[in-house]
Parts: structure tokens; sequence; C-alpha cells
């Protein structure tokens, strides 16, 4: 793997590459979870950027500003900019590739990585969502809450301690103030593959489904006993197997 990175508003964003991104091989962005960063929970992507590889495909992940060794700060991590890096990210690896992508994403990357598909469809030639976390939005402006956790607190020190991380409360206002996760995302009409465990404690599987139901080229599968960080080898090998032969990466190998 050797090192990438981009601009984005003055800070640069740090990630990896496997395989190299060149004319005719397919490349694969990896899009981590909310408090993430770009190796994933338990090695979750260094496994899925082994598995493309090993079909032929090249793969990049990267740290959204605030996570990882990118620049910034978790207390300034907002949905709406963070989509804008992911919009970067695919133009930037589509413009490497010399064509469309695939793009990968777990938990809010997931959802962040729905609205950046659908501005810029073009660019994408699949789109896969593991557990895609569109209960953000539920969870704060309805229950005010994260994860099951009270937003009182939070605002009385101004910071939601997340594991260590203080997330600011910019992330928290976006959403009060009416950030719909679903808006437009129907503009991407290109095939999607949404994948969403039964035992998910974190985001309950009617919202993949949601997902699969708004994008007209999308497909819905729930897995029996999975959890929101597919944290068996056994459910990996299936996300793996499932990425490869939906997405068409099989015929890169």
């Amino acid at each position: 793997m050797r090192p990438v990175s981009l601009g984005h508003r003055g800070r640069t964003v740090r990630g990896w590459e496997a395989g190299t991104v060149e004319p005719g091989r397919p490349a694969a962005l990896l899009v981590h979870g909310f408090g993430s960063s770009d190796t994933g929970g338990q090695q979750l992507f260094v496994q899925t950027a082994r598995h493309l590889v090993g079909h032929g495909a090249a793969v990049r992940s990267y740290s959204r500003t605030g996570h990882g060794t990118s620049d910034g700060d978790f207390a300034d991590v907002t949905i709406g900019d963070e989509v804008e890096q992911v919009v970067a990210m695919v133009r930037a690896l589509a413009d490497d590739a010399h064509g469309p992508v695939h793009v990968v994403a777990h938990s809010l990357g997931a959802v962040e990585s729905a609205l950046a598909a659908a501005r810029v469809p073009d660019l994408v030639a699949t789109l896969t969502l593991w557990s895609p976390a569109g209960v953000v939005v539920d969870d704060i402006a309805s229950k005010d809450e994260i994860q099951g956790r009270p937003l009182a607190p939070a605002r009385a020190q101004g910071y939601f301690d997340f594991g260590g991380m203080a997330l600011g409360m910019p992330f928290v206002d976006e959403v009060t103030a009416g950030l719909d996760v679903y808006a437009g995302i129907e503009r991407y009409t290109g095939p999607a593959d949404v994948v969403h465990g039964t035992d998910d404690q974190i985001v309950p599987l009617a919202y993949g489904q949601r997902y699969a139901e708004i994008m007209p080229g999308a497909t819905f599968t729930a897995v029996e006993g999975a959890d929101h960080g597919w944290s068996a080898v056994p459910l990996r090998r299936l996300l793996f197997d499932r990425l490869v032969a939906t997405s068409g990466l099989a015929d890169a190998g």
C-alpha cells in the first residue's frame, strides 16, 4: 500500500492505495463510517482491499478530515462537508482511472456516499452500501441522542464525547436544521447493492430497506445475524464475495 492525499478547504485528507490505479483497471473507493478511519473498524477496509486487489482491482481509502491521520478536528465534522469530501475523492479516483469507479461505503459513510453519487452519477460505476446509517437524523432530531446516548450533556459541555473524540455541536445543529439524508439520491440510477444485518443494534434494518426503495437501480439483502460492524469472519467473507459478484469486479481478475 502507498500513501495518497487530497486537498480540501486548506486541509489535507490522507489515505492509501492498494494496487495501482491506472486506465483500464477497475478502481474502488472505500468510504468509512462515523468516527472510524481509512482502515475501517477491525480492519474492515484493509481486508476489503486485499480481497479486491486479489481480483485485479485497485483500491483507495481515505480518512476524512478530523479522522485518522487527516488534518482537522473531529469537533468540526458535519455531514454536508463530508459529502463534499467524498465527491472530491470520487472525482480524483475517476480522473486517475480514466473512467467511472466503484464506491463501497459503510454506515455514515454509506449515507454520505449515496448523496455524493447523486451529485456525480456519471463517475460512479456501482455503489455498495453496507449498513447505511440513515437513522442518524431520527436519532438526533426525534430522540435527541446519538447511538442511544442523550445529547443534553453534550449541549451543556459543548461537545458529544464519542469514545474520547469530541464531536462538536455543528454536526447536531446541521441535522436539527432539517438535513435530509435521502434528498436527491434517486438521481443515482446505476447499480446499487444495499446490504444490512438483521442484528444491527445501531441502525435498524428498515433504514437499509429505504435506500433500496429510493434508488432506482438498487437491490437489498438482509443478512441474518449480522451486526453493524460485520464482526465475524464468515460475515466478512460473505460481504467480500458478494461485493466482487455484484460490482462486476470479478471481471478484473
